[in-house]
């Protein structure tokens, strides 16, 4: 006889504990009950797991009651099943005994007490499949007990009590009545149940597999997603879904966001041409110049002292080669001309010197560099850097990429930069070269790479070299969980390689 299959356990409706007698229910437990009671609560937690103590406690209970066989049935997954039994027979995955499941079943989907024979003739109550299971297996009594937990129903407890268990029993039906189970051992098996629903709990939910864990609960979530009353339930899992899909499958806008800041193209460093004393200033760094304009002078007096010097020592010479040629003394003026040529070159090299005195802008510009008001007077050395011009118009972008995002970026992709000075006026990019060389800063490793202003903003007047802001490189639309699915997966290797 093939086993029927069993229907899934309902989980919307509290337990009612309902006994077959009103008098039992209100009769209290006498001492010996409550220290069986607390005897078999005792034995269940001193089992190594959930199976031992489920069959150490139906162990107990058959020999409490001298019962022909004690019966456990578990709600796994929303089906019922036999999962401990007194007698010692282990049923395979998927095995039951057809007749004791649909008696536990009975007694699970409504909610109560079930027993066969019924001690009184007033409590109206199915017991269909108790009355089978009563006759197939020539049984004296059987009782079904719910248990629960939290108001919903975890599993079930079955007592079978043979007719021969008694050797003074005769079969006539008073006999018969007098074998089955009394309403005081029901209360007590309540009473056990009321205790060992919660420890019985706990032991499952701790010695369960993960997997078991994970499809249970899937399978307990399908079944609330059918329940009518669990509207909140349905709204809120519909919403987790609609989000996964538009975050696995809407691509968004993608961009990598760095620090930025304009710099000049090309910018030429204004130096000392010669020691001297620096005697006047007519520019400060922001200003802007035009292509020849004086921004500084140097101390000329030597200078002067010494072309003066150099002009009357070419006089001389002069004065000296023609006397020489006036007497016909060729040698006396070929000495004076050799002579007359080193003066005018040594006047020269004064002259040259003299027009270095003078700093001028090589071109149009601003100076970004070089506040030399605090040091007019002081002296400065060949070759010390005075001032540093940038073109005005003429710039370039720095951006500033942690070292997890530079590896996306590339040569032509477009950006848009902010300015802190100018937050509402953006300004396109695109990117002309990416450094291969790290930079330490404070905010940690940083590549810099160079962008190019294209399109709309790069005439904006106003722009300075050093100013910062934000730019967000643009990037290929990606659905968003994706991208953080990729990113985590990156951590997760480097993480992992780091420690392995």
């Amino acid at each position: 006889m093939s086993s029927p299959s069993p229907r899934p356990v309902s989980r919307g409706t509290p337990v009612v504990q309902a006994t077959v007698s009103d008098a039992a229910v209100n009769a209290p437990l006498n001492a010996d009950s409550v220290a069986a009671v607390l005897g078999c609560l005792r034995t269940a937690l001193a089992a190594r797991d959930w199976q031992g103590s489920a069959a150490e406690v139906v162990s107990e209970i058959g020999q409490r009651l001298k019962c022909l066989r004690v019966s456990i049935g578990w709600v796994v997954a929303g089906q019922l099943r036999i999962v401990a039994l007194s007698d010692g027979v282990v049923l395979a995955e998927g095995q039951a005994i057809p007749e004791l499941n649909q008696a536990m079943l009975e007694a699970v989907h409504q909610h109560t007490t079930l027993a066969w024979p019924q001690a009184t003739r007033n409590a109206v109550r199915i017991t269909l499949a108790h009355q089978n299971l009563f006759k197939v297996q020539g049984l004296g009594g059987v009782v079904s007990v719910p248990l629960a937990h939290r108001g919903r129903v975890i599993g079930v407890i079955t007592c079978e009590r043979s007719v021969m268990s008694d050797p003074l029993a005769v079969r006539v039906l008073e006999e018969v009545v007098r074998v089955a189970f009394e309403p005081q051992e029901v209360r007590w098996l309540e009473q056990l149940a009321e205790g060992l629903a919660p420890l019985l709990y706990l032991r499952y939910k701790l010695d369960r597999p993960w997997v078991e864990r994970l499809r249970a609960g899937a399978i307990v979530l399908g079944y609330r997603l059918k329940d009518p009353a669990e509207r909140r339930l349905r709204w809120s899992v519909l919403a987790v879904v609609w989000l996964l899909t538009v975050g696995l499958l809407w691509p968004v806008p993608y961009s990598v966001s760095a620090t930025a800041r304009l710099e000049g193209s090309v910018q030429r460093v204004l130096s000392a041409a010669q020691d001297g004393y620096l005697r006047e200033v007519h520019v400060r760094p922001g200003d802007v110049v035009k292509a020849g304009q004086l921004l500084a002078e140097l101390s000329d007096d030597e200078l002067q002292s010494s072309r003066r010097a150099r002009q009357a020592d070419v006089a001389q010479q002069e004065n000296a080669f023609a006397e020489a040629f006036a007497r016909g003394d060729r040698a006396q003026a070929a000495q004076a001309q050799a002579k007359l040529a080193e003066a005018k070159a040594q006047l020269g090299l004064v002259e040259q010197q003299l027009s270095r005195v003078r700093l001028t802008a090589p071109f149009d510009g601003v100076v970004i560099q070089g506040d030399l008001r605090q040091q007019l007077g002081g002296p400065v050395k060949r070759g010390e850097a005075l001032l540093t011009l940038a073109p005005g118009l003429d710039w370039r972008v720095i951006l500033e990429v942690g070292e997890s995002d530079v590896a996306q970026l590339e040569r032509g992709q477009t950006a848009t930069l902010r300015l802190a000075a100018m937050p509402g006026q953006p300004i396109a990019l695109v990117l002309a070269r990416v450094t291969p060389v790290a930079r330490t800063t404070a905010d940690g490793v940083r590549y810099e790479v160079e962008a190019w202003p294209a399109g709309k903003g790069a005439g904006l007047a106003g722009l300075r070299p050093g100013l910062e802001g934000v730019a967000k490189v643009d990037l290929p639309s990606r659905p968003l969980l994706i991208r953080w699915v990729v990113r985590a997966w990156n951590w997760l290797g480097m993480l992992t390689w780091s420690w392995f």
